[in-house]
């Protein structure tokens, strides 16, 4: 079995430092033969990771493969690691993000779970580090962490962030990366969303850990109305291209997105009425609410928010 570690990097020397490291501790499973490698896709075009991916060759115990693919874009980053993997003639792709740390047996809890379930993917869990003078209310409402499933389960969603994937049945199905959400994000919603759809499965491995640096740039509320403004972008786009598709779907999609907005204001209106300033973090969540149903209005009316264009913890 091989597997190639991949990760999209743009213009976070400190973050890729880090997870360069963290590489370099990263243990194989010992019940069955693995053979790794590393991949780091330089999404900038004047190549600003070469000189430290290159130094840090001879600290890792398996190849390291710096790739640059100076096209702007996410997606243009992670099909570029999907082509130097398979180039690579390997079984399995696990992606991770430049702004990470993996756990020493991140991967062998991941590759554990692919040998046990025969899924296609493989998503794990990704723990929130927060930078000093976070806001106590951004904490408690536990904003930033990602749904926790049982270990094993079944899941029908998935994302870049923690996951490994079969390499060959993507390219048995033909599923790339879609450009159209370069700059948006949710291009790694939609490929799991045509995995699922072309039959495949995706499980959850509780014990594949890996934890995100938050920058302090994320940590204001600003921010987090903005993603979840972009979510509602992605579900909107998702529910236009579903299997039944129709006329029917746009009107659909703009009603969905008025009962959200309509939903997450009246909620958000009570909270405030009922406790005040006293829990922000209560006062803040029907906010995500009403910011999805505008993404929702806004992306069916075709605008969507270009997330990526600002770069966080550079």
């Amino acid at each position: 079995m091989r597997v190639a570690v991949c990760a999209a990097t743009y213009r976070r020397p400190e973050g890729l430092g880090r997870l360069l490291n963290a590489m370099a501790a990263l243990e194989l499973p010992g019940e069955f033969q693995v053979e790794a490698c590393a991949v780091i896709v330089d999404n900038s075009c004047g190549g600003e990771a070469r000189a430290r991916v290159e130094a840090f060759q001879p600290r890792l115990a398996w190849p390291l493969h710096y790739v640059s693919e100076p096209r702007r874009g996410i997606t243009f980053a992670r099909n570029a690691a999907l082509e130097k993997a398979t180039a690579l003639n390997c079984d399995f792709v696990a992606f991770v993000d430049d702004d990470e740390v993996p756990a020493p047996d991140w991967l062998t809890a991941l590759l554990v779970a692919q040998r046990r379930s025969g899924a296609a993917a493989v998503l794990g869990a990704v723990h929130p580090v927060y930078p000093e003078g976070t806001p106590g209310w951004l904490i408690a409402g536990r904003f930033f962490e990602t749904h926790r499933y049982a270990d094993g389960a079944e899941v029908d969603d998935a994302h870049t962030a923690n996951v490994l994937i079969d390499l060959r049945r993507l390219a048995d199905l033909g599923l790339r990366f879609d450009h159209r959400y370069a700059l948006t994000g949710g291009e790694d919603t939609m490929l799991f969303r045509d995995l699922l759809d072309a039959g495949e499965r995706i499980v959850y491995a509780a014990g594949a850990v890996v934890y995100e640096t938050v920058p302090a740039s994320r940590t204001r509320l600003g921010w987090l109305l903005r993603r979840w403004y972009r979510t509602g972008n992605i579900e909107a786009a998702l529910f236009l291209r579903g299997r039944r598709r129709g006329s029917w779907r746009r009107p659909a999609n703009l009603l969905r997105g008025l009962l959200r907005v309509g939903a997450g204001g009246v909620l958000f209106l009570a909270n405030l009425a009922v406790l005040g300033f006293g829990r922000k973090h209560r006062i803040v969540r029907p906010l995500y609410t009403l910011c999805r149903g505008c993404g929702i209005l806004t992306s069916t009316l075709g605008w969507n928010y270009s997330e990526y264009r600002e770069v966080h913890g550079g």
